[in-house]
């Protein structure tokens, strides 16, 4: 009977990966999937593959859906998790469900968005203000003081996002003068990207200058300036993840001035690597800063930017 038990227990080890025997359940929970989140979800991938651990992923169905998110947590509550890696809708709303994982003993790894201080074991993301301070000091060296500008400014649950924040900040020190439209905001709804390029570009005929703060409306407005024959006339700066080839074209036909270039796959990647690391009890520092790179003219056909476009 005993050597019988022994082969039933090695026969059905047989049909199990290995990869899966005690392997860490990591949940992955994302702002949404479009963009920028589905690039941090396919990095969140490879390395789950790679660290063979068991990931749980969820994500809102569309943009801003707080509720949505916070119900997705409430699952994932569920699930017997040893870490968690979120990119957080908001920060105080998060607090009491991120407190009660931890008294589990659940790792947290926010992502993209800060948890409060101390409810996170590490945070990973861009360091917004570097980024957007880098990205204002390259748009100001396009423009004259007394142009008109505008920022296509995010619908979000934030009032005014950091990256916003520090961009009108610097703008406004180094071009006092200029005026800056910042009430057309895009993101609402899905695909209304397009529609509120063209709004801001035919409310304010004499803006000669717009930065794009994320992926969705850089891609649109590059297609607006085109439509309405503006592509070269009004000066753009852009922000979004990887280097898409409508992005590319643009700053080789001078369309563009400038993308701040975000590698969200290593969001995901470097999140997931930090759950594990922390699962496993080594040491993570409290911030793992993601690269940026800036893209203009002069260095596009750089090895940094070809390999953006790999």
């Amino acid at each position: 009977m005993k050597i019988f038990r022994y082969l039933t227990i090695l026969s059905l080890a047989l049909f199990v990966p290995l990869s899966l025997i005690g392997a860490p359940k990591i949940g992955v929970l994302l702002k949404d999937r479009d963009l920028f989140w589905g690039q941090v979800e396919k990095g969140a991938v490879e390395a789950g593959k790679n660290a063979n651990v068991e990931l749980v992923i969820k994500a809102p169905p569309g943009a801003n859906m707080l509720g949505s998110q916070l119900k997705l947590l409430a699952a994932l509550e569920k699930e017997s998790l040893d870490a968690l890696v979120i990119g957080p809708l908001t920060m105080e709303e998060f607090r009491q469900p991120i407190e009660a994982l931890r008294a589990k003993g659940v790792k947290i790894v926010a992502i993209d968005t800060p948890l409060p201080e101390g409810l996170a074991h590490t945070y990973c993301g861009y360091n917004q203000k570097t980024m957007a301070e880098t990205a204002a000091r390259l748009f100001a060296g396009l423009v004259q003081d007394d142009d008109e500008a505008a920022i296509l400014r995010a619908n979000s649950l934030e009032n005014i996002s950091i990256r916003e924040k520090t961009l009108l900040a610097v703008l406004r020190t180094l071009h006092p003068k200029e005026i800056i439209h910042l009430d057309i905001m895009a993101g609402a709804e899905k695909g209304d990207d397009y529609d509120k390029a063209l709004l801001l570009l035919d409310k304010y005929p004499k803006t000669k200058a717009v930065i794009t703060p994320f992926s969705a409306s850089s891609m649109a407005m590059i297609r607006a300036l085109k439509d309405r024959k503006l592509a070269g006339k009004v000066i753009q700066v852009g922000f979004g993840s990887g280097f898409p080839p409508q992005v590319a074209e643009a700053i080789e036909a001078g369309a563009m001035q400038g993308w701040i270039a975000q590698e969200a796959k290593l969001i995901g990647q470097r999140g997931v690597e930090a759950a594990v690391a922390l699962v496993e009890g080594k040491p993570v520092p409290a911030t793992i800063e993601v690269e940026f790179i800036v893209v203009t003219k002069e260095n596009l056909n750089s090895a940094k930017v070809r390999e953006l476009k790999e």
